[in-house]
């Protein structure tokens, strides 16, 4: 009994022994694990609003979800221009960072860099030239930092309160979206120093 315990013993830890020298392959041949996969997407909803900096200038910063700087270049002319109506269409940047833990920093655990979109903006306005509504959507381009391989939507809305223009955002950002697509170059923006944003904000509000 006691031999055929023994036997047994031997047989088990050869197997695992063989199991081992099977496995060991493998193990050196992905050695960094889960690390070296690729990033999922990931899908973060963000809302808040806009205020403007120096809207002649097209300098915003953006609060709620998103903390930072928003900057925006329309193309020039413009898309369409009465005295109702006005559209253009342009580019943007984000800097600054998703504000996880809504603390209106950006801070080491927050998700931070440049975010790079496009936009088209249209609003009406009554027979006084007044702004009856604006609006404008802002698909994600890509970016930098956290925001390299981005994509997503935003939405902005102008809505006239007093003498005075709220800008309210909500949309979805999906990190990583691309995974293997390059960082974007940081836009080379100064902030505040274009004149066609300049010239457009003397014109109408904007989102």
């Amino acid at each position: 009994m006691k031999m055929a315990l023994r036997t047994t013993a031997l047989v088990s830890a050869a197997a695992a022994t063989a199991t081992c020298l099977a496995l060991a392959p493998v193990a050196a041949a992905n050695p960094g694990g889960d690390a070296d996969r690729p990033k999922a997407p990931r899908t973060v909803h963000v809302r808040g609003e806009q205020v403007p900096v120096d809207a002649a200038n097209g300098v915003y910063t953006m609060e709620g979800d998103l903390v930072g700087e928003w900057l925006y270049v329309p193309r020039t002319p413009p898309l369409h221009t009465s005295d109702t109506l006005y559209v253009e269409a342009g580019t943007e940047v984000f800097r600054g960072c998703i504000d996880r833990d809504h603390d209106e920093r950006c801070g080491r655990r927050d998700r931070r860099g440049e975010m790079h979109l496009a936009f088209l903006y249209w609003a009406s306005f009554d027979l006084e030239g007044n702004l009856v509504r604006g609006q404008c959507v802002h698909p994600v381009t890509g970016g930098n930092g956290a925001f390299r391989g981005a994509r997503g939507l935003l939405t902005m809305v102008d809505t006239p309160v007093g003498d005075e223009v709220r800008t309210t955002y909500r949309g979805e950002v999906v990190l990583d979206a691309v995974p293997s697509e390059a960082a974007t170059p940081p836009a080379d923006l100064p902030s505040g120093t274009t004149a066609a944003a300049k010239a457009a904000a003397s014109a109408r509000s904007r989102c």
